[in-house]
């Protein structure tokens, strides 16, 4: 098995015999590769071809090019590539069947509008990237991609941990054009605290729950988390072996945030700004031009940031984008290419075992 992996630390600690680390080593040394969109699979050729002809007036976000990646299951994401870290892109189903059609097949000669996915008309939150268009998954719904990653992660008890961005989604092709809304392309169901307490309980239903690292583990006995990173800075990592980070952005993720500050506790972290009394993630998604500002956040935060975006860097080659996200420092840094698309390039990221942060020897 190929592991790349993924420890990048202060310092050199390893007993490898029993898993643990020296206990200097704080869980912010940490650094992961995650993968982004990690659950999408490519679009039918017969809808990239179609987007593609009407891609001026479809707008950049559909794309064909932005949107031709995909990712393999995540426990061969795991074990073969060393990614620790997710992306799933969540959105509002409290009835079932809203994402049952796929509105752009009917433009497509030979495709069906309807799904003919019995799971689709089942209550719960769907895994889509864009809905009606870019819909091809390997996880349609998001109890499904938590069942897989509670099976993975109690068969590795002690393993580094993994930290799972979820996006919840705020919009659909139907909310940015009056034509296709009328037409039947869905607008996005705007999540509100019922949506919250459900998106909440699907992971408390599906995760063990001594799996989970939540917001409460890591305030303590603190009035806040910032009192928390203030006071002691992060756990040790050792005391995060075997544990799941839910870290939660995107549509109404203020109302969220709010609950946090008032000291409640639920399983999902927030990407806040810094300095916020809740904020122990912060996400700089273009590390170009902003290395300085990541190093600094480093110091204190948990920084997500890009070595890649829209299939951009692969298909040129490009790898200046991986170097900044690197040096930066920043902890968790997300592609869609731990392995290369031969029809592209040769382009990949790793992150190598050997580095540390003291020894900033560039892999490239």
């Amino acid at each position: 098995m190929k592991y790349f992996i993924i420890l990048v630390l202060f310092f050199v600690g390893v007993n490898v015999s029993k898993g643990q680390y020296s206990d200097s080593i704080k869980l912010n040394d940490l650094r992961v590769l995650v993968s982004h969109n990690s659950y999408k699979k490519i679009p039918d050729p017969r809808v990239l071809s179609f987007l593609e002809k009407h891609k001026e007036r479809l707008g950049e976000a559909n794309d064909p090019k932005q949107i031709e990646y995909e990712h393999a299951k995540l426990v061969e994401q795991l074990d073969t590539y060393g990614i620790r870290g997710f992306e799933f892109d969540v959105n509002y189903d409290p009835k079932g069947g809203r994402y049952y059609k796929r509105r752009i097949n009917g433009f497509v000669k030979g495709m069906k509008k309807r799904s003919d996915i019995a799971e689709l008309k089942e209550p719960g939150f769907k895994i889509i990237h864009i809905t009606d268009v870019d819909y091809e998954t390997n996880y349609l719904t998001f109890k499904s991609a938590l069942k897989e990653l509670n099976l993975w992660s109690n068969a590795h008890p002690d393993h580094i941990p993994i930290f799972v961005n979820i996006e919840a989604k705020g919009d659909g092709i139907g909310d940015y054009s009056k034509l296709a809304k009328l037409i039947g392309f869905k607008t996005a169901l705007q999540f509100d605290s019922t949506a919250f307490s459900l998106l909440d309980q699907e992971i408390y239903d599906f995760m063990d729950s001594s799996r989970i690292f939540t917001p409460s583990d890591l305030r303590g006995a603190y009035g806040t988390i910032k009192e928390r990173l203030d006071a002691e800075g992060w756990p040790a990592l050792n005391e995060c072996l075997g544990k799941i980070f839910f870290i939660m952005e995107g549509n109404h993720k203020e109302m969220y945030i709010e609950y946090l500050d008032r000291g409640g506790d639920r399983p999902m972290f927030v990407y806040g700004a810094p300095k916020g009394s809740s904020t122990a993630f912060v996400v700089r998604n273009q590390p170009i031009g902003n290395v300085d500002e990541i190093k600094t956040l480093a110091k204190t935060y948990m920084v997500r940031t890009r070595s890649d975006a829209g299939t951009l860097e692969a298909r040129a080659g490009d790898y200046s984008r991986w170097i900044e996200a690197f040096q930066s420092q920043a902890q968790i840094i997300s592609t869609d290419f731990y392995k290369a698309n031969p029809e592209f390039s040769p382009f990949f990221v790793e992150m190598p075992f050997e580095l540390t942060l003291r020894n900033m020897k560039m892999p490239y």
